[in-house]
């Protein structure tokens, strides 16, 4: 009984333990399952915090007032003051500067009559900069609210009470289709013709005179050929006459 009972002892302790290389095996298998999950949950730890970066920073760049427009700076503007340039501008202070519509401040500071071109772009952390290309006018027009200035499109786009010592000085209807004409002609005055010149008349379309200094004039016709015109008109400067006619620049005549 007794040897019995060691044998069976015997046989139990046996069926218990496993081999050395099972016990390595199942042990290494245990450690690779809790690296894999340790890998897991670390990128998803990572990816967690990721996704809690970008919401924070989409909450504080397009919705808090962190980053809001405060400052409106305006560069290149001489003919309307800052004031009346961010006025039209109405940059919404207060928003957050990324959901600052640039184009909609382009388009409102586009309509002053003295913009020729205009720029908007962002400052970060808190501003807008509005960047203006005035236009350049080519001639002053004599009117009710003194001279008007008209760049080389025609476009009257400023008044001043006296009148500009370096712009060609012009009488014309209060049409824009004349304004173009005298602006066409005045464009391409050669230097010589500036220096002589006293003022042009516009009268009709195809009546357009230079009147020069010593009661002289030069009968101008159309806009048409405008640039021959002006060169036939400084060679014939050199003749002594008190009417020079350019309206037909290939036959030009004097007396």
């Amino acid at each position: 009984m007794a040897g019995s009972s060691k044998g069976a002892g015997k046989g139990r302790g046996t069926s218990s333990t496993l081999p050395a290389g099972i016990a390595d095996a199942t042990t290494a298998l245990r450690r690779r399952r809790q690296r894999r999950q340790h890998r897991l949950w670390l990128r998803v730890g990572i990816t967690a915090c990721a996704v809690a970066l970008v919401v924070a920073a989409t909450w504080v760049v397009g919705f808090s007032s962190l980053l809001a427009l405060r400052t409106v700076h305006v560069e290149g503007s001489t003919l309307a003051s800052d004031a009346q340039v961010r006025q039209r501008a109405a940059a919404p202070i207060g928003t957050p500067l990324a959901r600052v519509s640039t184009s909609e401040i382009t388009e409102r500071v586009a309509t002053m009559p003295q913009v020729a071109g205009v720029d908007v772009s962002r400052s970060w952390p808190h501003g807008v900069v509005i960047t203006i290309t005035e236009r350049t006018p080519v001639v002053q027009i004599s009117s009710e609210q003194g001279w008007g200035w008209v760049d080389q499109h025609g476009v009257l786009f400023h008044h001043t009470n006296s009148p500009h010592q370096r712009l060609p000085r012009a009488q014309a209807p209060n049409d824009a289709r004349l304004r173009k004409d005298v602006a066409g002609v005045a464009a391409v005055l050669t230097p010589q013709l500036r220096k002589e010149l006293n003022q042009i008349v516009v009268r009709s379309p195809d009546d357009i005179t230079l009147q020069l200094k010593d009661k002289r004039q030069v009968i101008w016709g159309s806009v048409r050929e405008s640039k021959t015109k002006a060169q036939v008109a400084t060679a014939l400067l050199g003749v002594k006459a008190s009417v020079y006619d350019v309206s037909s620049p290939a036959n030009p005549t004097s007396r």
